[in-house]
């Protein structure tokens, strides 16, 4: 094998290989920030992070402090559920308008990019997917149109 052949050969092999490292590890590191993320989001999660972050020197400094964080927390929870509720407000609007003009597999399509109804995972909520985790009821053995799941930990669903 003449070096020019050996040269291109560990060429594509180190291109390989980075790519698949790449791909790997930026997954891997997704999945960590979301993980963390989702600790946050979860009850109390918010609270127990910035007292990870603050590392209060005491008790009695982390009991002055604690109510305003646990304020936030709960004025963080009812923002994120009035914005949740108006996108998904939103995204109800703009089906119920482009439903007529689309065909039966477009409409499956568009189905499953809304967020929260069976589609990709994205950025609205536990799951990454919406309120329901990045499935939407039919995923959940109910039927696609049929009444939201139970409300879970963090307390009742926005009003419709």
């Amino acid at each position: 094998m003449s070096n020019s052949v050996r040269a291109w050969l560990l060429l594509v092999v180190t291109l390989c290989l980075g790519i698949t490292i790449g791909v790997l590890g930026g997954g891997a590191l997704q999945e960590r920030r979301m993980a963390r993320v989702d600790r946050i989001r979860r009850p109390g999660g918010f609270v127990e992070h910035a007292r990870e972050v603050i590392q209060p020197t005491s008790d009695s400094q982390w009991n002055a402090i604690k109510p305003l964080i646990e304020a936030t927390a709960e004025q963080n929870l009812r923002m994120r559920r009035t914005h949740d509720g108006e996108m998904r407000a939103a995204l109800d609007s703009l089906k119920a308008r482009l439903e007529p003009r689309l065909d039966a597999a477009q409409r499956g399509r568009f189905a499953k990019f809304l967020p929260g109804r069976g589609g990709p995972p994205g950025r609205f909520g536990p799951g990454r997917g919406g309120a329901g985790g990045g499935r939407g009821p039919q995923d959940r053995g109910g039927p696609p149109d049929g009444p939201p799941p139970p409300p879970d930990e963090r307390g009742p669903p926005p009003p419709p």
